[in-house]
């Protein structure tokens, strides 16, 4: 999963910060530890400034508050954005992925065949679940039992909803075109 794909036309263009609610800016400004290349995805959810602002609290929810180690939510959101085609949400989280503890070769590895690295039983397990929940699956018993022997019920649950979210940020992001940070925003 990489950038390198052909250029299409934004079909909403990100609305500049200047035109963003106060507590939208003020959302993106207390996010500042999760780097750059956010911008383009808060101005397209700037057209909606009440979903957005409940679907980026749901985010920080899962990224700073939740259950799940670092590590954990990296693999999943990882995984699911390879799986749901969502570049945007990939690339965007290399840089968050290193951050939590996952080397160059295991970010690379999470958009190859599971059998194509070392992983741990529990990493393959999240890895399994991603690819099932990213294709609308129901998780098979012998699955859920894996997981659960390793995760208490709210990791659970929160599993199930990082994955859901990451999907529709995934196909949200895919439908509109929108472009990462520094690339192109012609009006859609």
């Amino acid at each position: 999963m990489t950038a390198e794909q052909p250029e299409r036309p934004v079909r909403i263009t990100p609305l500049p910060p200047e035109q963003w609610t106060p507590a939208l800016r003020a959302l993106l400004a207390g996010s500042a530890k999760d780097g750059p290349g956010r911008v383009n995805l808060f101005g397209t959810l700037a057209h909606h400034p009440g979903l957005a602002h409940a679907w980026l609290s749901l985010a920080r929810v899962l990224t700073h508050e939740g259950t799940l180690t670092s590590r954990q939510r990296e693999l999943v959101v990882l995984r699911t954005a390879h799986r749901r085609g969502g570049s945007f949400v990939f690339d965007r989280h290399r840089a968050v992925a290193a951050d939590a503890g996952l080397d160059p070769r295991e970010v690379a590895a999470t958009a190859l065949p599971l059998a194509r690295h070392p992983w741990s039983a529990q990493d393959v397990a999240l890895l399994e679940a991603s690819d099932a929940l990213a294709a609308g699956q129901p998780l098979p018993q012998p699955l859920w039992d894996r997981l659960a022997g390793g995760l208490r019920p709210d990791q659970l649950i929160e599993l199930l909803i990082l994955a859901g979210q990451c999907a529709t940020m995934c196909a949200t992001l895919g439908a509109l075109h929108t472009p990462p940070d520094g690339g192109r925003t012609p009006s859609g």
